[in-house]
């Protein structure tokens, strides 16, 4: 069940021109998950997929199904391999696990429906928004995506973060910081999170803000600026956060933030961060450890090759992109592609004190993504 075990598969299936892999129990394949490669085979019958480390295998898998395409697909062939017994899943489980939904970059404009699709998506009560709910920071779009939660999920409890596109668009500042549709928006959902029983301790910057979940602490960066910057402003927010990590007697920290401003960043070249201005909020994620990263911004889906998640072992540090709500970005992706892999994804994050496990889905159909599944414990060690 560990990640980072990289696998190679082999097909042979003479006259076939294409086999479809999915995780399988031995009857067939997992209800509800989609497949993880598309595998051409060549005139001889042959075909390969290397599928790199930190992926993990579902719990309830025990083969591999391959579903192989004849000439013309007029036809189909259904093979199936056990999955060798030391890389079967363990009966580890994360079973006091605290459930959370992740939503980003829904860029809500005018259209409310697709909004309103991926909040009912959401399986948990608690659900992280992580920035770009509006496309243009207008205060007319925060009341719309307003109304969508009142209609959609009314009792969810809601942790929101800025994004870029939460500010205003005004170079010649008419209008203060462009903030204030997003402080009102904000200020709305932190309200219902105090009514269903949640102390929000606000920073001095009255904008970022963290809240205490069991032994669990949540940590809400607000990363974003006048002009759309990502930038904090004389790194006062920074000072709070350094301060608050020392002190919290909490096991574990989840840090919500917009953008991944560190240098650990799923499908970025070592020594070639992403939007890594600030060196101090890398510094104090490896200081303290046991952080799980979250952000958005990309649009990056999860069903890249290269994967979305990282796991740092030294410091137990997860860093996750969390794709979009919008359509995702395959670019990059040399192989054959599923038809609903740019598909907007949910994220459902099930995080315990030494485990933690990741699975992003289809909003469209539900269908869990192999690619987005991830599952990091102390036995991986």
């Amino acid at each position: 069940m560990c990640a980072g075990q990289e696998g190679r598969y082999l097909i042979r299936a003479k006259g076939c021109i294409l086999a479809v892999l999915q995780w399988g129990s031995g009857t067939g394949t997992l209800p509800g998950w989609g497949p993880f490669a598309y595998v051409p085979i060549d005139p001889a019958g042959n075909g390969a997929f290397f599928f790199p480390g930190s992926r993990a295998i579902p719990g309830n898998a025990s083969h591999v199904g391959a579903r192989c395409y004849s000439h013309g697909f007029s036809s189909c062939e259904d093979i199936s391999a056990p999955i060798p017994e030391q890389y079967l899943p363990s009966d580890a489980s994360a079973g006091d696990a605290k459930h959370f939904s992740i939503l980003t970059d829904l860029h809500l404009s005018s259209k409310p429906w697709k909004i309103t699709q991926a909040l009912k998506a959401a399986e948990s009560d608690i659900l992280f928004l992580l920035g770009d709910s509006t496309n243009d920071g207008l205060p007319e779009q925060f009341d719309r995506f307003g109304v969508c939660i009142a209609a959609a999920v009314p009792g969810k409890t809601i942790f929101p973060v800025i994004g870029n596109h939460d500010v205003l668009y005004d170079p010649q500042g008419t209008h203060g910081d462009g903030c204030s549709g997003y402080a009102g928006f904000q200020n709305a959902l932190l309200a219902k999170v105090q009514a269903n029983g949640y102390a929000v301790s606000p920073a001095p910057d009255g904008r970022a803000y963290t809240v205490r979940i069991g032994d669990l602490d949540i940590v809400a960066l607000q990363c974003v600026t006048a002009g759309r910057a990502f930038r904090f402003p004389e790194e006062r927010q920074i000072d709070w956060l350094e301060r608050h990590l020392s002190q919290t007697p909490a096991s574990r920290h989840i840090i919500l933030c917009h953008a991944p401003l560190v240098a650990h960043n799923p499908n970025r070249n070592a020594g070639q961060p992403y939007l890594h201005k600030n060196k101090r909020i890398q510094e104090l994620l490896d200081r303290n450890g046991n952080i799980i990263f979250l952000s958005g911004h990309t649009h990056v889906s999860p069903n890249l090759i290269t994967g979305n998640g990282e796991y740092d072992k030294g410091t137990r540090n997860i860093y996750l992109d969390c794709g979009s709500v919008v359509p995702t970005d395959l670019s990059g992706e040399t192989g054959l592609t599923g038809p609903d892999w740019k598909d907007g994804c949910v994220t459902e994050l099930y995080v315990s004190r030494q485990e933690t496990e990741i699975r992003m889905r289809s909003i469209e159909t539900g269908t869990v993504f192999p690619r987005g599944y991830y599952w990091f414990g102390t036995e991986c060690e």
